[in-house]
């Protein structure tokens, strides 16, 4: 296969890929998902580039907070009043209390915190874009069809997050496509007479012949070819030519052929 026919297949590897890793690393999927499909080597760069997390996700945070939420009273106490609201509250507080890093700010968070949850607000982003929604349609730039059509789409969006955020679903429907788009050899691929594929099929034949060891054979050149014969609909091509070997010039005739989706070839006069 050459460079060419390479390029969608590995292109749409990439922008799956790329996707994922984006959004993986807090960066815009559509962008970087664009940008390998074009042109695939990014992807490199977008593996290579820093993940954009905020002071409480990284991981030395990560560790003293393993510590301040055991044994600081303060911190413990906050904790457990925002467990009741769910581990994603709890979250939230981690990465507010990361921003400031004091003590004094934890009541504010606190207030804060229950303050969204009161009001709807579930920590998983849905609730900040149904503002929006709401927000369009006060501003009369949304219609009551599309905005009920999009806060369906969101509640939907919702409650299949988890169940659709995984490999496990993109990598068989990736394989399918690329299996879909994959050139294959068959009725198309027979070589001419002159193609370096047919010129490559009748080496291997006359140097791998069986010759029980008593001659090396090697072609050094396949000249005056011309074809005798192509039959289109059985795909079967006749050719001859004058094949320069290490033990003289001879006149050779070859068939190519297609079997089970393999090109083969019969050379005799060698």
């Amino acid at each position: 296969m050459s460079y060419t026919g390479l390029f969608l297949p590995l292109g749409v590897l990439a922008s799956v890929a790329a996707w994922n890793f984006a959004r993986h690393k807090g960066l815009d999927p559509y962008r970087w998902s664009v940008v390998c499909l074009l042109f695939f080597p990014a992807l490199l760069a977008l593996a290579m580039a820093k993940r954009r997390q905020r002071v409480g996700d990284t991981p030395a945070f990560r560790e003293q907070w393993k510590t301040l939420s055991s044994y600081d009273t303060d911190i413990r106490a906050a904790v457990e009043q925002l467990s009741t609201l769910g581990p994603a509250a709890v979250d939230q507080f981690r990465l507010s209390y990361a921003d400031v890093q004091t003590k004094e700010a934890i009541p504010l968070i606190l207030a804060d915190l229950e303050a969204r949850w009161a009001a709807g607000d579930r920590f998983d982003g849905l609730h900040a874009q149904a503002a929006q929604l709401d927000e369009l349609r006060r501003q009369g730039r949304l219609s009551d069809r599309d905005y009920e059509d999009q806060k369906r789409r969101l509640a939907k969006r919702g409650r299949s997050k988890a169940l659709w955020s995984g490999w496990w679903w993109k990598a068989p429907l990736l394989v399918a496509v690329l299996w879909m788009i994959w050139p294959r050899q068959g009725v198309a691929g027979l070589p001419t007479c002159e193609a370096g594929a047919s010129r490559e099929l009748v080496r291997r034949a006359i140097e791998d012949a069986d010759d029980r060891g008593q001659v090396h054979r090697r072609l050094l050149a396949l000249d005056q070819i011309r074809e005798l014969n192509f039959d289109a609909e059985r795909q079967d091509r006749t050719c001859a030519g004058s094949a320069v070997l290490n033990s003289g010039e001879r006149r050779i005739l070859w068939r190519l052929y297609v079997r089970d989706n393999r090109i083969l070839t019969n050379v005799s006069g060698f």
